[in-house]
């Protein structure tokens, strides 16, 4: 698989893939709401994306690693390009936007993951599929987005609530 999201995959402990969806979607968030409200605009260093922007990436995120493990899972050959973080950040506009809307979509999004990881067999889930950055299992998708979201909350109480202590 991918380094990259293998190091994601490592940060979930052993569970099954439904309980880590549902154990790092909203109640995991929800429960730094206030913390995310009182960071607003602050970023931890000059160029750094702020706690929107960081919300808004997840959101991006998971839709976009949904969608590659619906086109394993479907069995679809048909290459998968990749996706420039920093450009859909830059163009997605998540400063005009509340935090609570970001977060009922962030919610949203998680809802629906929940619900297509649901409806693959097990046949499906490991099916391996070809990413630009190299092969993954479905299974091991759902995974890379369940540890990318911790990443990002670690990022968020290592780097940035340091600034609102």
């Amino acid at each position: 698989m991918p380094a990259h999201h293998g190091v994601y995959i490592q940060k979930i402990e052993d569970i099954e893939l439904a309980d880590a969806l549902e154990k790092y979607g909203k109640p995991y968030f929800w429960a730094e709401r206030d913390k995310l409200k009182q960071l607003g605009d602050k970023v931890h260093a000059p160029g750094k994306w702020t706690v929107k922007d960081i919300i808004q990436h997840l959101i991006d995120s998971e839709r976009i690693f949904a969608y590659r493990a619906l086109h394993f899972a479907r069995n679809d050959k048909t290459p998968l390009s990749s996706f420039e973080e920093n450009d859909y950040a830059m163009t997605a506009q998540a400063s005009r936007r509340e935090l609570d809307d970001l977060l009922d979509e962030l919610y949203t999004v998680r809802d629906t993951t929940i619900r297509l990881f649901r409806s693959f067999t097990d046949e499906m889930l490991m099916r391996e599929g070809q990413m630009p950055s190299g092969s993954i299992t479905v299974l091991g998708i759902g995974f890379a987005i369940v540890g990318h979201n911790k990443h990002h909350m670690e990022v968020l109480k290592e780097r940035y609530y340091p600034i609102i202590s």
